[in-house]
């Protein structure tokens, strides 16, 4: 028993001789210390975390993630017992360690390091024989560069594993690490423009066109919220339902929005937009009632820092209908003030509580009490925070948008 043992020992150890030579041209995929996998101690003896270096992973210029943001980062060995270095780095989704998060990538033309795995994978980036520095004291550092995932992913958590090394080609008295390093994304920039009314399904189709007109790259944001403020799923152009779609422009790019006349139900509410510099753009409604043609209008994209709009109207021969929004997180009070043609007061001044990111909708004939068959302007002004307004006017099937007019 003991020979057969002693005969199966002896057949291992080559294998693990082998394998500490082989690894200094890069570890074995799966031994970063990410869930589900091992990390460099399936070789190399001793006692995990147990010297007196360590392995660190450090984003550079960045302490949060935007979507498809390329970031630069470093693993970084360090211990003044060692004297040759590796390590192995993978990213994960820090809501599920067994599904991978954006793109691992190195700089071209470099010879320390290397990337197994594929853009869509599980990646890692482990050493090359130049990169574990035989004979180098003190620490060793990779680069590395990260493209995050193109669409919102949560955070993130990259794992790593380095082997501090002796330098003594066996796999005795080098000192393993392990470390990770979880990244939020960026807190999502504060709308700065508002389409105030969205609505599709039964007939009716909303779009929203964008284009960056500025020299580099940017990334717009669109929000859902329904009439009481709250976040709004919406079904967009091929299937995607979400509350919020960030939109990458590449510059002098432009792009289409879609939220196509679908399901068994009419949507509504409104949307709110982080519109970087040097991108803009205009919503589209379209009407689309069976047996009749298609009617549509482009609307304007609405400011977020006006207290006082004006709609001019004319209810002669048309109905006029108005979105208003309240942008802001601060509770107004709305007051509506319609004049007629000549100047003088249709009716009394209307006042009404409008919440937060809460929006009303109306015929004005309907709120206004003697505005239909009149031409004349309506006034809608907060008392705090912000007031965005959508107008149309109609004629049966037949309508278009009116501009609305801030009032400084």
């Amino acid at each position: 028993m003991r020979t057969s043992m002693l005969r199966s020992i002896s057949l291992l150890l080559p294998l693990c001789s082998a394998g500490v030579f082989a690894h200094s041209a890069g570890a074995p995929t799966g031994f970063s210390g990410a869930p589900g996998g091992g990390n460099c101690t399936a070789c190399h003896t001793g006692t995990l975390n147990s010297g007196s270096g360590c392995v660190k992973i450090n984003l550079i210029d960045a302490t949060t993630y935007s979507t498809g943001q390329l970031i630069h980062l470093t693993v970084t060995d360090s211990d003044p017992t060692a004297a040759r270095w590796g390590f192995e780095l993978t990213v994960r989704l820090a809501s599920d360690g067994t599904k991978p998060a954006g793109t691992l990538s190195l700089a071209a033309g470099e010879s320390l390091a290397q990337v197994d795995g594929s853009p869509g994978s599980i990646q890692y980036v482990t050493h090359t024989s130049a990169g574990t520095r035989a004979g180098t004291s003190g620490g060793a550092t990779w680069d590395v560069f990260w493209t995050a995932p193109a669409t919102s992913a949560g955070p993130v958590t990259f794992y790593a594993a380095g082997n501090c090394a002796n330098n003594n080609g066996a796999p005795s008295g080098d000192h393993i690490y392990t470390t990770s390093l979880t990244v939020a994304p960026a807190p999502a920039a504060p709308p700065n423009m508002a389409m105030p009314q969205l609505v599709y399904g039964l007939g009716w189709y909303t779009a929203v066109y964008l284009t960056n007109t500025g020299t580099s790259a940017a990334t717009a944001t669109l929000e859902f919220v329904d009439p009481t403020g709250a976040p709004l799923s919406v079904a967009l152009g091929g299937g995607v339902v979400t509350t919020s779609q960030p939109v990458s422009l590449p510059a002098g790019g432009s792009t289409l929005v879609e939220m196509p006349d679908v399901g068994t139900a009419n949507v509504q509410g409104s949307i709110l937009l982080n519109l970087p510099a040097g991108v803009n753009g205009y919503g589209v409604f379209r009407r689309e009632p069976t047996g009749t043609p298609a009617q549509e209008a482009t609307v304007p994209l609405a400011s977020l820092t006006a207290t006082k709009v004006t709609v001019i109207f004319d209810n002669t021969n048309f109905v006029t209908a108005a979105a208003v929004l309240n942008p802001s997180d601060t509770d107004a009070t709305l007051t509506i003030s319609t004049l007629d043609s000549s100047g003088q007061p249709i009716g009394p001044g209307i006042q009404q509580p409008l919440a937060a990111r809460n929006r009303i909708a109306f015929l004005l004939s309907d709120k206004v009490s003697g505005a239909a068959g009149q031409r004349g302007t309506v006034t809608f002004s907060v008392d705090r925070g912000a007031v965005s307004v959508l107008a149309l006017r109609a004629d049966g099937n037949a309508f278009t948008s009116i501009i609305p007019i801030t009032v400084q």
